[in-house]
């Protein structure tokens, strides 16, 4: 945890270094966010006892499966609140989209988050969606949410009391899937991760436990090393036949406008997948 910054893996793994607007794209997001449950008022429910263990539910009037969406910010930023709006090509399209927040970094340690978002989808599986919303369920995340839809594909979900393959499939955008680089990052004095923390963590070098269809999205405008990450996933989780979306023009940040696009690639292999 006390390893020093180094330069190379601070502009490959630190978006905001790339992208120089940055800031005017994610401080427009809340915004975005509060117009989206103007329109469409969600339910919101609790799956742990943490002030940030909530989830935001949006359901159109005949839902015919459901997206559940991983916010990012490298597990030490952001909430369900700034990225409602991502529901709204969805909801038209017939999906129920679920929103969680979880905790973040440093309240919490990494492996505590993992934790949390297992049972938030143990909640919204059990709990929340109906059979026609859990029969079409894709986890999306972006950035750190990335990871964490990816961990769901690595998870013994019969042991949490589930269906052993209860996903329709999914979809990690802009992902980092070995955490060991992080450690020579800014990000870090949040973080905290070691090199152990980080072995225990790594999706690389595994395999799945799910058979559902992985779809791994990165912006063409993003560094070296994140599209290295979702290739070098999509290569040990090569079982699973990945489909690779590599979006041209986007970067880390607006990658996620995507969503929104219902003519985008990625819409549509989130929609595909969901069967709707």
């Amino acid at each position: 945890m006390s390893a020093a910054v180094d330069p190379w893996h601070e502009r490959e793994y630190n978006p905001r270094v790339l992208v120089p607007d940055a800031v005017g794209i994610y401080a427009a997001w809340p915004a975005r966010a509060l117009a989206t449950r103007t329109r469409h008022p969600p339910t919101t429910h609790r799956y742990g006892e943490h002030p940030r263990e909530v989830l935001d539910l949006f359901r159109p009037a005949d839902p015919r499966g459901c997206v559940l969406f991983i916010h990012g910010g490298y597990f030490r930023a952001f909430s369900k609140d700034d990225f409602s709006w991502v529901a709204d090509a969805f909801l038209a399209r017939g999906l129920s989209v679920a929103l969680l927040t979880y905790p973040l970094c440093p309240d919490v340690a990494l492996p505590r988050i993992a934790e949390a978002t297992r049972r938030a989808f143990v909640a919204l599986h059990r709990d929340v969606l109906d059979a026609r919303e859990r029969r079409g369920l894709v986890v999306a995340g972006h950035s750190a949410g990335g990871y964490l839809a990816a961990l769901h594909l690595a998870t013994d979900w019969a042991a949490h009391g589930l269906p052993a393959d209860p996903l329709a499939g999914a979809v990690p955008i802009s992902g980092v899937f070995d955490l060991a680089p992080l450690i020579h990052t800014t990000m870090n004095e949040a973080l905290r991760l070691d090199p152990d923390v980080a072995a225990t963590l790594a999706l690389t070098g595994t395999r799945p436990r799910s058979r559902a269809p992985l779809a791994l999205v990165v912006g063409g405008a993003e560094s070296a090393e994140f599209h290295r990450q979702s290739s070098r996933l999509a290569a040990d989780w090569a079982e699973l036949s990945p489909t690779m979306l590599d979006v041209p023009g986007r970067n880390h940040f607006d990658v996620l406008d995507e969503l929104v696009d219902a003519r985008s690639d990625l819409f549509r292999t989130i929609v595909g997948m969901s069967g709707a």
